[in-house]
């Protein structure tokens, strides 16, 4: 059997969020491809260093121009190309409309569909809002990464439930555990600048995440040494976010590290006093758990995947529109004696052990070969 993976959200340098996801399903399903099936990586561009090398069951093939990529150059290999394809795995919102094969698409959250310009783009919300239903129609089989994704998809394109798979993400266990040494904690707050306590944000810089008002109620905390370390390439409309540290004077206590990479990430998860994710909306939301893996309180926003992903290992924010809300979780977890944040920690950790990446890729595999 011949399964094409589109991989170019795998495929680019900075990787976040739905890159991050692809990128890993990518990885071990080629680790895990099944003898006499073959994996045919489809791309616009060449495979990164990091990309797992090619061999008798992993081919590239790299074609086509840039522009409407899936429309054009994707969907005439699909019909003429060899060798054969049986079936399309696409990681993203845009599969082929028109393809003489059977597709799966792994969709990672709708938020485009209740948030409109304010926390999107113009163009990136007609984009997915046009697409997206008609790449839902067309799949043979809609995998997503939670319960909750799965019954959003359901509310709001009226898709028959058993037409849709959940398959949770998972985290890099060679880059998140918590045997993170003491110098590597000291070396990357030298890089990023960090001194004493502080509390730690990682994500794309966007509206949906809440950005502002975690500054808001940080500053209301009385805890004036504390520091907030965001770190996070920019995403879209983020200028507010950069402005509000500014516009409240606490300029010199957040620090913004720009896009972080992976090795630095542990460190800094480490060294922080708890991760907080104030998030207004999360189809899964990969961060607490790889916080959890590490080994440090989380605070997350009870709306959305993320009781679902979190559980009863997390400290929770009630209502994320609240800066006040936002504020006591904060404040619950800086006042957590040295006995309750190691419970926190001890149930974070045991939390972050249901999600497996060589689980997922297997489960995803069989999908693909079950129809």
């Amino acid at each position: 059997m011949n399964i094409g993976f589109d991989i170019n959200e795998a495929n680019i340098s900075q990787r976040v969020g739905v890159n991050q996801v692809a990128y890993n399903v990518f990885c071990h399903m080629a680790k895990n491809i099944s003898d006499g099936d073959k994996l045919i990586a489809l791309s616009k561009e060449r495979p990164l260093p990091d990309m797992p090398a090619g061999n008798e069951k992993l081919n590239y093939e790299i074609f086509g121009g840039k522009r409407a990529w899936v429309l054009t150059s994707l969907t005439k290999r699909l019909w003429a190309g060899k060798p054969k394809i049986d079936v399309l795995f696409s990681p993203s919102h845009y599969a082929p409309l028109f393809a003489p094969l059977k597709q799966v698409i792994y969709l990672m959250n709708m938020s485009f569909e209740l948030f409109g310009t304010e926390y999107f783009t113009s163009y990136d919300i007609n984009q997915l809002k046009r697409w997206t239903p008609l790449s839902v129609k067309k799949a043979k089989k809609v995998i997503t990464i939670s319960n909750f994704s799965k019954n959003e998809i359901i509310r709001l394109y009226k898709t028959n439930p058993d037409k849709i798979e959940v398959v949770y993400p998972a985290f890099d266990k060679t880059i998140y555990h918590s045997k993170v040494p003491k110098t590597k904690i000291l070396s990357v707050k030298k890089k990023y600048g960090i001194n004493g306590s502080y509390l730690l944000y990682w994500g794309t810089l966007q509206p949906r995440k809440n950005i502002v008002r975690l500054i808001e109620a940080f500053a209301k905390v009385q805890a004036p040494r504390l520091k907030l370390v965001i770190c996070g390439k920019k995403g879209w409309l983020y200028d507010q976010i950069l402005d509000t540290a500014k516009k409240l004077g606490i300029s010199d206590r957040v620090i913004f590290t720009g896009f972080t990479p992976n090795e630095d990430l542990p460190g800094l998860i480490k060294g922080s006093r708890a991760f907080v994710l104030p998030s207004l909306y999360e189809g899964f939301g990969l961060p607490p758990v790889e916080a959890q893996a590490v080994g440090t309180p989380v605070v997350v926003s009870r709306v959305s995947s993320l009781p679902e992903v979190v559980g009863e290992s997390g400290i929770y924010i009630d209502d994320p529109t609240s800066i006040e809300d936002i504020q006591k979780g904060i404040e619950k977890a800086l006042s957590l004696s040295k006995t309750e944040r190691a419970l926190v920690i001890k149930a974070g950790k045991e939390n972050s052990k249901r999600f497996d990446w060589d689980l997922s890729a297997k489960r995803i595999i069989e999908i693909l070969k079950s129809i």
